[in-house]
């Protein structure tokens, strides 16, 4: 009887751990759940204090919104600020399929202004005595079959390398759901010499910041994503940004998704490149990135002057600088980025002569792109 009791006994210390073990597992599923939800739309980030724009500024800024809105081609967030004043507002559905509606801490994919972490990371590397503005790319990248690129080519858009967008997919080695950087090169290794442009003159090409996030993967032994994260973004106060990795979480996980027309856009293999598109962000902590680039936490002023220097004119009054471009409004200087990408439409523009701008974001393709020039009046308005 001793020995039955004794099995019985241990039957039941077995039952009570396997319980345990159960309780424990679903607490931990129910923790990852809650902290992956917040990765996407977490509690409102801590900002340092601000005081609200003034009544006049609020009222032309959230009137222009509600008038787009009302038309059909505005869907997502906003913020304007101006010194320590701050004005945010959203409209519209994060996902339209269940009425999920839009809020100012939501992360929308950034599209082409993703390219400013990476001109700031290239400015990391420069800082960091990685390399030079004017080393050449062969000595980070032998394999590229063009010799005579440098950083700067890179950086300021005038490689003449294709954009690995427009070119025939074909000569994908191997394919798989997401092309990386390294598979970009190899991409642009099989192209026809008549593919490829002049070195020197502005042609604006996504493979440029691709084969940058690449220079810096190899440099550092670091994925380009591990690095904005942790040499630019963490120290941004950006809590909850981060270059997606589709590979690890699925393009429908997400609460904002891209729409054209209200139809959602699918996954795609260009979405797995970093360096020219990729950055998930709010607009929150958009301004975050903005006030943390007004100090030299990050980069240092002779850094950013550099940066923001244009490299080559783009049109009668604007120019490419360094990952960002650059035009001068009424005597100021203004660096900026606009963006494009399966539905998301993105603009970030800063004033360098005072701390103000603007970040709005879109998740809906839909009439034309906002008016920069009208964007611009509203954070002007006297």
């Amino acid at each position: 009887m001793d020995s039955l009791r004794f099995i019985s006994d241990k039957r039941i210390e077995i039952f009570r751990w396997l319980g345990m073990r159960a309780f424990l597992l679903v607490i931990a599923f129910v923790f990852f759940k809650t902290i992956n939800a917040q990765d996407q739309r977490g509690t409102r980030p801590m900002q340092e204090s601000y005081t609200p724009l003034r009544d006049t500024m609020v009222k032309q800024i959230d009137s222009f919104f509600r008038k787009h809105y009302k038309w059909g081609n505005f869907n997502g967030t906003y913020l304007f600020f101006k010194g320590d004043s701050m004005h945010t507002g959203s409209m519209g559905y994060a996902t339209f399929s269940t009425k999920d509606t839009a809020k100012p801490q939501d992360l929308f994919q950034l599209a082409s202004v993703s390219k400013t972490f990476t001109g700031v990371a290239t400015m990391l590397m420069v800082q960091d005595g990685y390399f030079q503005l004017d080393d050449s790319v062969h000595w980070y990248l032998p394999e590229l079959k063009i010799k005579t690129l440098t950083i700067r080519h890179l950086a300021s858009h005038t490689s003449g390398l294709p954009d690995y967008f427009y070119v025939d997919i074909a000569g994908w080695q191997t394919p798989r759901a997401h092309m990386n950087n390294e598979d970009v090169l190899q991409l642009l290794n099989v192209q026809k010499p008549s593919m490829f442009g002049k070195i020197g003159k502005y042609d604006y090409c996504n493979s440029n910041f691709a084969l940058l996030a690449l220079i810096i993967e190899r440099l550092t032994d670091m994925d380009f994503r591990d690095f904005v994260r942790q040499r630019i973004m963490i120290p941004a106060g950006m809590r909850y940004s981060h270059i997606c990795n589709l590979d690890s979480m699925g393009l429908s996980s997400y609460i904002v998704q891209g729409y054209d027309k209200k139809k959602v856009y699918a996954d795609n293999p260009y979405n797995g490149a970093t360096g020219d598109k990729g950055a998930y962000s709010s607009v929150l902590e958009m301004w975050a990135f903005d006030k943390a680039l007004r100090t030299n936490y990050i980069l240092h002023e002779p850094i950013i002057n550099d940066m923001t220097t244009p490299q080559v004119q783009t049109t009668a009054d604007a120019f490419y600088a360094l990952g960002w471009r650059v035009k001068w409004v009424n005597g100021q200087k203004w660096t900026f980025h606009n963006g494009w990408w399966k539905g998301f439409r993105t603009y970030y523009w800063r004033c360098m002569d005072e701390p103000k701008g603007f970040i709005v974001l879109t998740n809906n393709v839909q009439g034309p792109f906002l008016s920069t020039a009208e964007l611009l009046k509203l954070i002007n308005f006297p």
